[in-house]
């Protein structure tokens, strides 16, 4: 009777000890993740600053026509605030960015999604689509001032046309990947084809989805202060040209990092919502620092 004993203990005393080791692994994971998350977060910070400090250093022994120092940016972007020139070209411009932004993405998507289901529709569309991506839509502005004027309409319109593209190509890339094998358990359920394309193909193509969003918003943001620069001189792009032609650098660059910081904003609220309404796509990083 005493041998089992011996052995149940020697068999529990190697079971502890093999486990020792696992545990203290386990929790000394937890400082190395931490130290990893900080390191995350803090690396960009870093090379901001590091950044603005080599920019800060190298602008102050450069003529401010030239390069305007970030201290220079910020009194310039204070002075645009308070002397009510910043609210409203602010205004306008996020007026002309959301309206073409928007109709790019309701069409661009709907388009996507009809060529990534209909191999006709695509083959009819993919010479446009590929046309238009690769031109030099910048050259079609003087055509849209001439069919639109120069208002909110031809803003809109230059703004729409340099985002559409990316959306179109980027979701009906997403659709056509859709595992087949989804869509016959959607047949086999026996869904409509408007069910298997909002139940099955578009959550599928999300992450495509988004990341064509992501570059169209670029895209947007460019069309857009090129619109306000070229066709009515208005917004964040009216500022750009006329403190450039008064060689006013510090403002130029304050109207030009405003529009910047835009860009950054929505790409970050882009990401929160893809994260949130579309959790299965947590592990898609298509914007993370």
């Amino acid at each position: 009777m005493a041998r089992p004993t011996i052995q149940e203990s020697g068999t529990r005393s190697s079971d502890a000890a093999s486990a020792g080791p696992a545990t203290a692994g386990s929790t000394g994971l937890a400082p190395s993740r931490n130290l990893l998350r900080r390191a995350t977060i803090a690396l960009p910070l870093l090379s901001v600053l590091i950044f603005l400090a080599v920019w800060q250093i190298v602008g102050g022994h450069i003529d401010p026509i030239l390069l305007a120092t970030p201290v220079n940016v910020v009194k310039a972007f204070w002075d645009l605030l308070t002397s009510g020139q910043l609210g409203p070209a602010f205004a306008t411009a996020m007026g002309d960015l959301a309206t073409g932004y928007l109709l790019a993405t309701v069409v661009g998507v709907a388009i996507g999604v009809l060529m990534g289901r209909s191999p006709i529709v695509e083959r009819v569309l993919n010479p446009y689509v590929n046309f238009f991506q690769a031109t030099p839509l910048i050259a079609l502005v003087p055509l849209v001032v001439i069919w639109f004027g120069v208002g909110f309409e031809a803003r809109v319109t230059v703004t729409f046309m340099l985002a559409v593209w990316s959306i179109i190509i980027n979701t009906a890339t997403g659709v056509k990947e859709t595992p087949p094998a989804l869509i016959d358990v959607g047949r086999v359920y026996k869904l409509s084809r408007w069910r298997v394309i909002t139940g099955v193909a578009l959550p599928n193509a999300v992450p495509n989805i988004f990341a064509g969003l992501r570059i169209a918003l670029g895209k947007a943001l460019i069309g857009m202060v090129i619109a306000q620069m070229e066709i009515s001189v208005t917004g964040l792009g009216g500022l750009i040209i006329n403190y450039g032609n008064a060689f006013k650098t510090a403002y130029l660059l304050a109207a030009v990092c405003t529009a910047s910081l835009v860009g950054v904003v929505a790409a970050s609220v882009l990401e929160i919502i893809r994260r949130l309404a579309f959790p299965w796509t947590k592990g898609e990083d298509l914007g993370r620092w």
